[in-house]
């Protein structure tokens, strides 16, 4: 492949062209999720539905309340937003004739590329999974981009807001279907709890331990989640993606719109999500009296769409906002960063609550673990911010760019002097 025609293609972002509400949105996202993997990352997978096994303290209670109904689900669909959102990013660099008025050639390049692209991120994702922790996300978004979305980048918009969002909730009513299941299966006593994700001891002691013992507790945990739950989640990812794409075409991710658009989407949307998502909580709780908290693994998401949308509406419009720079430039700063910061999160987590690390696994309740997440978002503004003033991009985001089209690209800033 001629070097001189991929050269131009692979030059970082410059900084005028980049769309600040993208970038504030991905920090905000990327901080976002930290606060409900925290728990997975120090405690064994069954803290994450029933918060008594990390202790019955009503702060224990009320910081579960909060991550369920504040948190879990709803960064992920902002981060999967964006993901879609990305897609069109890209493309729209191969979606046009190239200096010679080919057209095909320059799309056969681009397609190549982001297939390179995604395979790399499903060689990451899955190193991520089996060598360090077992909710890695970047797999299931490596595939849901070698798959579906490619192909679907340049339909109307609103098609694939709408069609998207159609998807999403079908896929969201095969999830619960499957949730469900579980249920009922426990209810009749055909599985017992641990079944419905791990058993606490065996988490306990192989996480407590070395290396190699983490990774074989970790390993058919994996495995078997990939392949199941894994399954079911690609028709929610292809959904949201699908809804990021067209609200990115529409002009709406990318800040386009008046403010007065994005304070009123806020407005309705928070206004609607929150009563609902507080209602479908108290639902499940009320109805799923045996294990509820698995329930409502499933139904967080799909009941919070509204209150997902809310956030996303409220960032953008502080990032048009001058008065909030205070907070969005840093945001932005970690969202330029995210896929840095996320492996962030796993280094610095496993790092801490490990066996191989400091060993706090399974010892950390709340409020305490609260303080864990404020220092990991601290680190991730101070590392981002410095290391934007020597560098374009992230470490992780210029390895993959390098390994994507097989050359060494630029880094550095190019400062010049008068």
């Amino acid at each position: 492949m001629d070097h001189e025609r991929l050269a131009p293609a692979i030059k970082p972002v410059a900084s005028s062209n980049r769309f600040n509400s993208i970038d504030t949105l991905r920090g905000f996202a990327l901080l976002g999720i930290l606060v409900p993997n925290i728990v997975a990352f120090a405690w064994p997978m069954a803290a994450m539905t029933n918060p008594e096994v990390i202790s019955d303290s009503p702060a224990n209670d009320l910081a579960h309340t909060i991550t369920a109904t504040g948190f879990l689900g709803k960064f992920m669909f902002i981060f999967a937003l964006l993901f879609g959102s990305g897609v069109v990013m890209y493309a729209r660099k191969y979606d046009t004739a190239d200096e010679s008025g080919n057209y095909h050639t320059k799309l056969q390049r681009g397609a190549s590329l982001w297939y390179s692209r995604c395979a790399w991120m499903l060689f990451f994702g899955m190193l991520h999974a089996y060598l360090f922790w077992y909710g890695d996300i970047l797999t299931f978004y490596a595939l849901a981009g070698l798959t579906l979305l490619w192909w679907i980048r340049r339909i109307n918009p609103k098609v694939q807001f709408f069609a998207g969002l159609t998807l999403y909730y079908l896929g969201s009513i095969l999830m619960i279907g499957f949730s469900a299941f579980g249920y009922w299966a426990l209810r009749e006593g055909h599985i017992d709890v641990h079944e419905l994700s791990a058993d606490p001891a065996v988490e306990i002691a192989g996480y407590s331990g070395t290396f190699i013992e983490a990774m074989k507790t970790r390993f058919f945990m994996t495995l078997i989640m990939q392949l199941t739950i894994g399954i079911l989640f690609l028709p929610l990812l292809w959904g949201i993606m699908s809804m990021g794409m067209g609200l990115t075409r529409m002009g709406i991710l990318t800040g386009q719109k008046p403010m007065r658009f994005y304070v009123i989407t806020a407005a309705i949307c928070l206004g609607l999500g929150i009563p609902l998502t507080a209602a479908s909580f108290y639902a499940t709780y009320q109805n799923f009296t045996l294990e509820p908290g698995f329930m409502w693994q499933s139904f967080a998401q799909p009941a919070g769409v509204p209150l997902a949308f809310g956030y996303a509406a409220f960032v953008i419009a502080l990032s048009k906002w001058a008065p909030a720079k205070i907070i969005c430039i840093p945001l932005a700063a970690v969202g330029r960063m995210a896929l840095t910061n996320y492996f962030l999160h796993t280094i610095l987590c496993t790092t801490f609550f490990y066996g191989y690390g400091m060993g706090y696994f399974a010892t950390i309740e709340y409020p305490t673990l609260w303080l864990v997440v404020f220092s990991i978002w601290a680190i991730n503004i101070a590392f981002s911010l410095v290391w934007l003033q020597l560098f374009t991009m992230g470490p992780f985001e210029w390895i993959w760019r390098c390994l994507t089209y097989r050359q060494l690209v630029p880094i550095r800033h190019q400062f010049t002097t008068s």
